[in-house]
């Protein structure tokens, strides 16, 4: 079934392609000196707000799990949590219910930028932040620990699925999906599995509640509500100006 976009269009937040986006960001760091660093920490903090202002106090006793990839949509997931913990712990009065996990789909060796890198390095001094990383024998636990959540940030995949979803990913994206209805379910800019530009899906993909996307959207989650669920369209501090030439 086909349902109409929620999304309303504004100037400034017009759809691009993914490879627009891509030149975008890099003409934010090399023209204006904006680091993706900082775009990923904006990034993460959009979506640590975006959540607080959904879920209100309501946020505090809520089991929360980022499932993040090697790009930087696992990256801004890893921000968002950072960024969550301080919240819920200055709130939480018993300083021990706090029930935030990161669950980190890769050996942190094969995180596959700096700025990712980097915010894992933080998030493992963290103690209040329960830590998996994919082993050969933790899947079941994996998976057990997505099943207790009740809110899930998808940050597992980003632009470039293009084929088959292998193993354990695709587990990982039916175990999430079975969540639906009782957990809310994030996405962090793009629903992992689908397509940004044409909003197909090639083998699997994220169903969604709410997507949440930076600067402006791809055209793909416009033409896919049913997986994108709501479409939330956040700047993160990337000069207009570094638009220039691309849009």
């Amino acid at each position: 079934m086909n349902m109409k976009s929620n999304y309303a269009i504004e100037h400034g937040y017009e759809p691009i392609s993914s490879s627009q986006m891509y030149e975008i960001e890099n003409n934010g760091e090399s023209s204006y000196s904006m680091k993706k660093t900082l775009m990923m920490e904006n990034a993460g903090s959009r979506i640590a707000d975006f959540l607080i202002d959904e879920f209100k106090e309501n946020i505090i006793d809520n089991s929360i799990v980022a499932v993040c990839g090697k790009g930087n949509n696992g990256g801004d997931a890893l921000v968002a949590i950072r960024h969550l913990s301080g919240y819920i712990l200055a709130r939480n009065k018993s300083n021990n219910k706090i029930n935030l996990t990161v669950i980190l789909l890769c050996s942190p060796e094969d995180l596959k930028t700096a700025e990712s890198i980097l915010n894992w390095q933080i998030i493992s001094k963290i103690g209040s932040i329960r830590k998996f990383t994919l082993e050969s024998n933790n899947i079941t636990e994996i998976e057990d620990e997505i099943k207790k959540s009740s809110i899930i940030l998808d940050g597992i995949f980003g632009t470039g699925i293009k084929r088959e979803i292998k193993e354990p990913f695709s587990k990982v994206i039916e175990t999430i999906n079975d969540k639906k209805g009782t957990t809310f379910i994030l996405a962090v800019d793009i629903p992992s599995g689908l397509d940004p530009d044409s909003g197909k899906i090639i083998d699997k993909a994220i169903s969604a509640d709410a997507t949440i996307t930076f600067h402006r959207p791809k055209h793909g989650l416009l033409k896919n509500p049913e997986i994108v669920g709501r479409l939330i369209v956040k700047k993160i501090g990337i000069p207009f100006e570094a638009e220039k030439g691309v849009v």
